[in-house]
């Protein structure tokens, strides 16, 4: 399917949905296609939606975050910018660069402080020795 967005103010394409991530297509871009009745936002076509969140499904930051403090973005520099780039997958990089977003910790979760149960390990063990006995106990 061909596209057709408007990016600042002027009119691109006809392009595939690979071009439209080239061009910087973002949710809140005007995009219409053949058969649709009228512009819509990218966030509102199901395709253009189906594409984006397979493409990136898991590799960016939830957009459900809490509101962060822009002066703070603004002091964050290059180097910290890169090592949150770093923690995402290489694919992901290049869009997040191209798209303008700026991240912050506050995006990632902290993973060092997740706290899982010490037993969860045996609990599975156990469980699949008795999954293993039963299944043996049926065969035969």
């Amino acid at each position: 399917m061909k596209y057709f967005a408007m990016i600042g103010g002027r009119q691109y394409g006809p392009m595939e949905l690979d071009d439209m991530v080239r061009e910087g297509v973002r949710p809140e871009t005007y995009v219409w296609c053949k058969g649709m009745p009228d512009w819509m936002q990218a966030s509102e076509v199901p395709d253009i939606c189906r594409y984006f969140r397979q493409r990136l499904s898991g590799t960016l930051p939830s957009q459900k975050t809490a509101p962060v403090d822009t002066s703070r973005l603004q002091a964050m520099d290059d180097e910290e910018q890169e090592r949150l780039l770093s923690q995402l997958p290489p694919m992901a990089r290049d869009i997040v660069r191209r798209s303008g977003v700026k991240l912050t910790k506050e995006n990632f979760p902290d993973v060092e402080n997740r706290h899982f149960p010490k037993a969860l390990p045996i609990i599975l063990y156990i469980v699949c020795l008795i999954v293993i006995v039963i299944g043996f106990l049926i065969i035969h």
